[in-house]
């Protein structure tokens, strides 16, 4: 896509500013593409829900708020592990924005066209993985659900479906 800023957000910033905005970026980006696969993988692989005392393995949002103290500080614990280290890193005289476990040291050309492509490609897929996240949060405060919503009812039988609408389950 190119350079993106249909807000015009970018207008007036610094060299400096622009790449703490895309450190910030990129961090969403990766955290949200991690909920968006623990949600789809949640409710049919759950191993450690027992031991969790988790009620509701199947249901990502109500097993987040039933986790107990200690699975949330151990959850609160590795984001400010993850936070520390990028703070170390940034230290160092060859950081580059988003670079957390130090790729860019490793690669020879910054120009490269294999590299900015793996860049670009992990922008996109970051921005993909916040909007997917915020249409499950929206689909389970409406519907109460992150099942699909949308093929399933196409491969169920019509009196075993429930309907909001025109959105069946």
């Amino acid at each position: 896509m190119g350079y993106f800023d249909p807000l015009q957000l970018s207008k007036g910033k610094s060299e400096a500013d622009m790449n703490q905005l895309r450190e910030y970026e990129l961090k969403h980006g990766r955290v949200a593409m991690a909920a968006v696969f623990g949600i789809i993988v949640e409710p049919r692989f759950h191993p450690l829900a027992d031991s969790c005392h988790v009620a509701h393995p199947t249901d990502p949002i109500l097993a987040g708020v039933e986790l107990n103290f200690a699975g949330k500080a151990q959850i609160l614990g590795f984001c400010a592990g993850v936070e520390a280290l990028t703070y170390y890193i940034k230290k160092g005289d060859n950081y580059k924005p988003g670079d957390l476990l130090g790729a860019a040291y490793y690669v020879a050309d910054e120009e490269d066209e294999l590299w900015i492509n793996y860049q670009e490609k992990e922008l996109n897929n970051g921005r993909l993985a916040m909007m997917a996240f915020a249409g499950f949060v929206t689909q389970y405060l409406l519907y109460g659900n992150t099942d699909d919503m949308l093929f399933k009812p196409m491969v169920k039988a019509s009196e075993d479906l429930t309907c909001y609408g025109l959105i069946c389950t």
